[in-house]
């Protein structure tokens, strides 16, 4: 079995927010073509001598399968219990404590009925299957997502299951004759993991195809089973008949893929915000805090429009979803203004400054007035703090033989970098800053390296940037440094304390950074 390769999926979609049909796809024209080949190498059925047998894992099972075998089996059934006195089984069990019913090689399966009939006590032992048949219906109620969440589940429960999407994949492969044969398992999505449903969904999607011959296998079966015990529907279904299996109901329609690829355009923006965020901003971005309102204003757009995409759409799932999901981002943008450490690392970027925020909050003058207040109120706090002017360091270089001019150069060069006095707390660095404009600014790409270039121009206000521009968007890179903290302390080095485990791990991230350089 191949691994799940969940960074490998195929994107349904080549431009933002436009549903995919499956001429825009990697199948092509091909795509029903090798449809009909896949269904028919499953479903159907061989004949010989006038008998129905499989058509998939042929060898398995060297009986017919067809409505003769069954009425066959079900007779054997009928004789054998009337043979041995119209009891179920011989066996000398105690049937008040019956609790379990394990049906093996048994035809049909109407013996295992029967008995679960004859024995109430053995239902109790079907409660699990009771919760799990609720728990699919409220799925279902869902909608197209709800339907694939139980597919997805029901092939993840039954290693037959994987085993058979496995070769179904590889069918599909060869029948389009792609180079890459790579077969992948499903993603079962859960309450925890950040973007886990739209991984399933884009696996799902990807896989839709053998998704699909799975059910209809389950759907033709279950079609089947009816038709021979009804008479093809000339009478009603006997009581002590099979269970609907549950995922009949949940065979997967054309429609129903659209508004999974709807789905997948809707959630792909939120999925590149969260990579970004979650990212490690050594560069003061790809996980800096600066870019928090940015990408909250960009998904807030992003949700609206995706809104009025599907305002008329027949069914209200998307809409609904957009507006709940517009609903609680706007909450967690409202919460932003808590702390000034957004805005003000936002403002303190040379390529955005405060034009930026105006352009963005244009309409919400109020916002502006308490931004700038909140902004100003963190810098007064930095503008009260005592200074610390060094000088630049000197660039390392390497060692070679210097003549007395390198030496008469590097003594003048030093003397342009002795420590300037020391700036008077009543100079309002930040408003200084936010007068002065350099057509360059917008060029600027990494934040922390051009306040490191003005510490001896902004001593306080570059402080006040460089501590904003180290705090990470989210606290992803933190808590992996704390897992690979936790790995570090194996049983054979349970006796290191938390100081010497901290030390290590902070060594360790300042050297990943390049903060650091530790000689081999």
């Amino acid at each position: 079995m191949a691994p799940v390769q969940e960074d490998d999926t195929v994107s349904p979609h080549r431009g933002h927010g436009a549903p995919v049909n499956d001429s825009d796809s990697t199948f092509s024209s091909e795509i029903s073509t090798y449809t009909a080949s896949l269904t028919s190498s499953v479903l159907n059925y061989p004949t010989e001598f006038g008998r129905q047998y499989h058509a998939y894992n042929a060898d398995s099972y060297n009986f017919p399968n067809d409505e003769a075998e069954r009425e066959r089996l079900d007779l054997t059934h009928l004789l054998i219990t009337k043979g041995i006195g119209n009891r179920l089984f011989l066996a000398p069990v105690d049937l008040n404590r019956s609790a379990r019913i394990l049906d093996v090689g048994t035809g049909t399966g109407i013996w295992a009925i029967c008995d679960g009939e004859e024995y109430p006590s053995a239902e109790e032992d079907c409660q699990a299957d009771k919760e799990l048949q609720n728990e699919m219906r409220l799925w279902r109620a869902k909608g197209p997502i709800g339907k694939l969440h139980n597919i997805v589940h029901w092939v993840q429960r039954s290693g037959q299951r994987i085993d058979k999407l496995h070769k179904l994949q590889s069918i599909e492969n060869t029948a389009l004759g792609l180079e890459d044969r790579s077969t992948y398992d499903v993603i079962t999505d859960n309450a925890t993991r950040w973007n886990l449903s739209e991984a399933m969904m884009e696996r799902g999607y990807q896989l839709r195809n053998p998704l699909d011959s799975l059910v209809q296998a389950e759907v033709t079966e279950w079609d089947q089973y009816v038709a021979m015990r009804t008479g093809s529907g000339t009478r009603p279904m006997p009581k002590r008949s099979r269970k609907k299996p549950a995922i009949v109901d949940d065979k997967m329609s054309s429609e129903d893929w659209a508004v999974i690829a709807e789905y997948l355009a809707i959630l792909k923006p939120l999925k590149i915000a969260t990579k970004r965020l979650e990212g490690r901003p050594e560069e003061g971005k790809y996980g800096a805090i600066w870019e928090v309102l940015l990408t909250m204003e960009w998904l807030l757009q992003h949700l609206e429009d995706s809104k009025l995409q599907h305002e008329h759409d027949e069914e209200p799932y998307l809409r609904i979803g957009c507006n709940l999901g517009w609903m609680k981002l706007d909450k967690y943008y409202t919460l932003t203004e808590d702390s000034p450490v957004y805005l003000a690392s936002l403002v303190l970027h040379p390529a955005f400054r405060w034009p930026s925020v105006e352009s963005q909050w244009a309409d919400h003058p109020d916002w502006l007035e308490r931004g700038k207040i909140a902004v100003r109120e963190l810098w007064e706090e930095y503008r009260k703090l005592p200074v610390e002017q060094d000088t630049i360091p000197e660039q390392p270089t390497a060692a070679r033989k210097t003549t007395d001019l390198d030496d008469f150069m590097a003594s003048v060069r030093k003397l342009s970098t002795q420590r300037a006095p020391s700036a008077p707390p009543t100079r309002d660095e930040y408003a200084e800053w936010l007068s002065t404009s350099d057509p360059g600014d917008c060029l600027v790409d990494n934040p922390i390296q051009y306040w490191l270039l003005r510490r001896r121009q902004y001593p306080r206000l570059s402080r006040m940037a460089i501590d904003l521009f180290s705090v990470p968007a989210m606290a992803s890179e933190p808590e992996r440094i704390f897992s690979l903290a936790g790995q570090m302390v194996t049983p054979p080095r349970k006796r290191l304390q938390a100081d010497i485990v901290g030390a290590a791990r902070c060594i360790s991230s300042w050297e990943k950074s390049g903060a650091i350089e530790i000689s081999k």
